[in-house]
């Protein structure tokens, strides 16, 4: 169990053991640029200002005073007020009523119009899907209407095929035997010759 005096630290009492946690560390983050800067001319120190701010290294009062310290050395050491960035705070101070409070947030924090990369993936893979099912029922279809004999219509296609040679040789068959009457022909199969009959 964390102890209640884990909560302060330079002087602040923070609401949680990692608030006071990062305060501390904002100190030792502030001291460690104090080193760096020291004897450094205006426009290091501006830079490593301005660095500050767009990489929100400070997040805690704590760190912010640092900040605010850096920002009034630059006005002594007369950078114009123009080029000194104001220290932008990303919390809000004042206690309103919840209604007002989400509509605050929702004003700063816009929801983004992008797609999330799975969510592509998913309609990709729905549209691709869509199409070779498609596809494989035009196959279906091609394939059932085909004259060609297939896997699917072979049966069918070769009895027709057998069928339609049938009633042609029984066809020519009658041709033949009317001729044969025509000519007086008889046929003997025992001894596979004509004779007149």
């Amino acid at each position: 169990m964390t102890d209640n005096n884990d909560f302060f630290a330079e002087g602040y009492h923070f609401g949680s053991l990692e608030d006071a946690e990062q305060a501390r560390t904002e100190k030792k983050k502030a001291e460690y640029f104090e080193e760096r800067l020291n004897g450094k001319n205006t426009k290091n120190i501006l830079a490593v200002y301005d660095k500050i701010l767009d990489e929100r290294i400070f997040e805690t009062p704590v760190g912010w005073e640092y900040v605010k310290q850096l920002q009034q050395e630059l006005r002594q050491l007369g950078v114009p007020e123009e080029r000194i960035r104001p220290i932008p705070l990303y919390v809000t101070f004042a206690h309103k009523e919840q209604s007002t409070m989400e509509a605050l947030v929702r004003e700063r924090v816009k929801p983004s119009r992008k797609i999330s990369p799975d969510r592509k993936k998913l309609r990709t893979s729905v549209i691709v899907n869509i199409f070779l099912g498609v596809l494989v029922v035009a196959m279906f279809v091609i394939t059932l209407k085909s004259d060609n004999p297939n896997i699917l219509n072979y049966k069918k296609a070769i009895v027709n095929q057998y069928a339609a040679w049938e009633q042609e040789l029984t066809e020519r068959e009658k041709l033949v035997r009317q001729k044969e009457t025509e000519l007086g022909l008889e046929w003997k199969a025992d001894e596979d010759i004509y004779e007149e009959k």
